[in-house]
């Protein structure tokens, strides 16, 4: 079995030096020789917290070049912070993948005795073994087995807590077609996501420079509407997109220019916006809403 390695750092590739995790080389030879690896690609090395769109693509060519030697599989080792758009953005990129792109992640380095990190690997392994073609994530929370997510179905992990979790199994990854051909360099537009909180102020946003808002909804699914409403009609021109989870409103409740998304991540719908805008979409609510990897669940 061939696999290449894409090592990025995070805690995964890190070492614990006077408290600070700091990226080691020493860490990649580890993973590499954990894994078997048939070639390494570490000169992209990051922590992920400080990621820009420049990163983004870094990376998709990063992996773009492990696989021309025609691998049966990519692990790929990052960072949890950004994790969630990291795989959402490259399963939109390698949606047409026929090898596992698969991407792994650690509560702690290596050289702690009860990191995640070696099970996680193994599991990858075993994964790429099986042949399952997209890319994938794999992670194990506390007390749990591995777990494999869906790329762009993975929800980002909560500030207090190690845990990962996604929409869905692991398993509905399936190239529709639609990202045929796009440009995935994200620079040149800009998109607005809005967290919900008692007493937001919509006021305070300046959308100027910015091409579409996309509006998270509470864990019920529901936002203030009036609020929502009187903000989206103020900006007639902006398209406005509701991450509203199960929620079902009637078609008529919003403004002409928000589109209810259920059943995809907000990180999901927030890179699949910037692809559609760096790619001059015409009908971008239509492109949102139509399936490209399996990222939406449809009921």
């Amino acid at each position: 079995m061939k696999i290449n390695l894409v090592a990025t750092g995070g805690t995964i590739g890190s070492r614990l030096v006077n408290g600070e995790y700091v990226i080691s080389d020493e860490a990649t030879e580890q993973i590499a020789a954990f894994i078997g690896a048939n070639k390494v690609f570490g000169e992209f090395k990051i922590h992920s917290a400080g990621i820009e769109f420049a990163d983004l693509n870094t990376l998709r060519l990063t992996i773009e070049r492990a696989l021309l030697d025609n691998p049966d599989g990519v692990i790929v080792t990052h960072g949890t912070d950004t994790l969630a758009y990291y795989s959402a953005y490259l399963a939109f990129a390698f949606s047409s993948t026929r090898v596992p792109i698969v991407m792994c992640a650690a509560d702690n380095p290596l050289t702690n005795y009860d990191s995640n990190g070696f099970v996680v690997l193994k599991a990858a392994k075993s994964l790429i073994e099986s042949g399952k073609r997209g890319v994938f994530v794999l992670y194990k929370n506390p007390g749990a087995m591995v777990t494999i997510h869906h790329g762009a179905r993975l929800i980002p992990a909560h500030l207090h807590e190690d845990f990962y979790f996604s929409l869905g199994g692991g398993n509905a990854f399936a190239d529709t077609g639609l990202m045929h051909g796009m440009d995935f360099d994200l620079s040149g537009h800009k998109v607005l996501c809005i967290e919900p909180y008692v007493g937001m102020d919509y006021s305070s946003y300046n959308l100027t420079g910015y091409s579409a808002v996309v509006q998270v909804a509470y864990h019920s699914g529901k936002v203030n509407v009036e609020a929502f409403n009187r903000f989206a009609a103020a900006h007639p021109e902006i398209p406005m997109f509701l991450s509203g989870g199960k929620k079902k409103y009637a078609p008529d409740v919003f403004v002409k220019n928000v589109t209810i998304c259920n059943g995809m991540t907000q990180t999901a719908l927030y890179i699949k916006l910037l692809i559609g805008l760096k790619n001059n979409v015409k009908d971008l609510a239509a492109f949102v809403m139509k399936n490209a990897c399996g990222e939406i669940v449809e009921k």
